[in-house]
């Protein structure tokens, strides 16, 4: 007989635990589910009123500057003809108004502070999305174990976006506490002493907020864009010798964000290098082809460029990724352009060299040096030196000045033979199939030589001289230049703050007397 008893499937009922681990997946599921819906939500607004922002307000129409300016202007009509109208005033228009001139002017003038307080409102509020966003960015990168915050840099732009949320903020309550004492003077009139220490107070503040408006125009940021950190974002620290000479370079004036993306995507594009292509090489290949790109290269030899050394999956993803498109990679360059001209503009003289197929600076070494033509605040100096020899060579670098800090550096370097013979005394294409063509010889030539990048900080505003000398060890000197340069402040940031000074010394004087004046009344002195 058969026993049914063993027959029977025993089905396991899971446990408490298992309840609880399956609640835990369920619920940290939906907890990311509704995590990406708010931060898609988030960037979706911000997108929205940076684009009204860039349009209307604090760029384009330029709302921020134009609405202050007007409603100063109006306000100071308006006291000035309290008490007294003009003729065609009070003879066509007064009668059907019913409304002086005076306080006609100071409506308008309450009317467009508060359109300029809506603007600001409006500003500050796409301010803080953007903070949410880069501080969404920041517990993301924790997240994934790749925290931005170790970065340098960091601190530094946080700092800066922090400074750009209280300036937001104090302009924006500064603007709100005139408005609200314009209000109060439209009620009592200009015509009591109150009223017209109130609108003195009030007009003291909105010269006020346009001082402090002023200092949120440097730093600006946002998260819309890949590139939107950039210009809150200033390199605390650079490599004195660039070991890959176009990555250290973009590398350095990425913010910690980019850079981390950066960083990820040239470990990616790693894996599709042609065999037997080393990876320095492969990697300093792409980023002077895209260089070259933004410089008028077409798109066409740009991917055929990136084949030689990587493959197609590679080309592919340095082209068409998602989070570096080749947009971006072009706003890197320019980027790092504006910060180091004397960088680009040296790499542009050896390739004009080469192409050409001018002779080296000497026999056996090349030497390219550079500096800015107009210092505002650092002078980035730029020496690039390869041995041509087969034979070990060691050098002295020397620069002094009495217009910079340090007045004198004296480094030692040690140049390596050159692996290959990379400057040729022919003229050579831009781009053909091989390393045969400028791109391929200047890319080995910037791996092979030593490139050295050393900052100066001025003394004084005016002409300044550097002197650079290469030597030998023993004293005898090789070359020598003679760089002069205009050390000067850039005219937007001394009108800034020309103008940022003034509103707010300014500002406080009109306030300060307003409540001196107050208090004399009040106390019938």
């Amino acid at each position: 007989m058969i026993c049914w008893k063993h027959a029977i499937i025993h089905k396991k009922k899971p446990n408490a635990f298992e309840f609880h681990h399956r609640g835990l997946c369920v619920s940290e599921t939906a907890a990311d589910v509704s995590s990406e819906d708010s931060t898609s939500s988030l960037f979706e607004r911000e997108r929205v009123l940076l684009s009204i922002d860039n349009q209307l307000i604090s760029l384009g129409l330029r709302l921020t500057l134009l609405l202050p300016a007007f409603c100063l202007f109006i306000l100071i009509g308006s006291w000035a003809y309290e008490g007294t109208d003009p003729n065609w005033w009070e003879s066509s228009i007064e009668p059907s108004v019913g409304q002086s001139f005076s306080s006609t002017l100071l409506l308008l003038g309450t009317v467009v502070g508060i359109g300029w307080l809506l603007a600001l409102g409006i500003h500050r509020y796409r301010i803080a999305l953007s903070y949410a966003a880069f501080a969404h960015e920041v517990e993301a990168s924790v997240k994934r174990h790749q925290s931005i915050e170790a970065l340098h840099g960091y601190d530094g732009m946080a700092h800066r976006i922090h400074k750009q949320l209280r300036m937001h903020s104090l302009s924006f309550t500064t603007v709100l506490l005139s408005c609200i004492g314009l209000g109060v003077v439209l009620i009592i009139g200009l015509h009591t002493s109150l009223g017209e220490n109130l609108f003195l107070a009030s007009w003291g503040m909105l010269l006020l907020a346009v001082g402090f408006h002023m200092n949120t125009r440097q730093n600006r940021f946002n998260m819309v864009h890949k590139s939107g950190l950039l210009d809150a974002f200033d390199a605390p620290v650079h490599p004195s010798t660039l070991e890959g000479v176009f990555d250290d370079m973009i590398r350095t004036h990425l913010d910690p964000l980019l850079r981390s993306k950066y960083d990820e995507l040239m470990r990616s594009v790693q894996g599709f290098v042609k065999r037997g292509i080393k990876h320095d090489f492969a990697r300093e290949k792409v980023l002077m082809t895209l260089y070259r790109h933004y410089n008028g290269l077409d798109s066409k030899t740009v991917r055929l460029e990136l084949e030689e050394v990587l493959k197609e999956d590679g080309a592919d993803l340095i082209l068409d990724d998602k989070s570096f498109s080749l947009e971006l990679w072009l706003e890197l360059i320019e980027h790092a352009q504006q910060q180091c001209p004397a960088f680009f503009r040296l790499i542009d003289r050896i390739e004009q060299d080469m192409e050409f197929g001018r002779p080296p600076a000497l026999k056996d070494l090349v030497f390219e040096v550079d500096l800015e033509n107009v210092v505002t605040k650092r002078a980035n100096l730029f020496v690039f030196m390869h041995n041509l020899s087969k034979k070990s060579r060691t050098v002295v670098f020397r620069v002094q000045s009495p217009d910079f800090r340090p007045n004198q550096i004296s480094m030692r370097y040690d140049l390596a033979p050159g692996k290959e013979m990379w400057w040729s005394s022919d003229s050579l294409p831009i781009a053909i199939e091989g390393n045969e063509d400028v791109l391929g010889k200047m890319t080995g030539l910037l791996r092979d030589g030593t490139m050295a990048w050393q900052t100066l900080l001025p003394e004084r505003f005016g002409e300044a001289t550097v002197s650079v000398r290469l030597e030998e060890v023993s004293g005898d000197l090789l070359i020598g230049r003679q760089i002069n340069v205009n050390v000067r402040n850039e005219f937007r940031r001394r009108l800034r703050r020309i103008v940022t000074l003034s509103t707010q010394v300014m500002g406080a004087l009109v306030i300060t007397l307003a409540t001196v004046l107050e208090m004399l009344e009040i106390f019938n002195v």
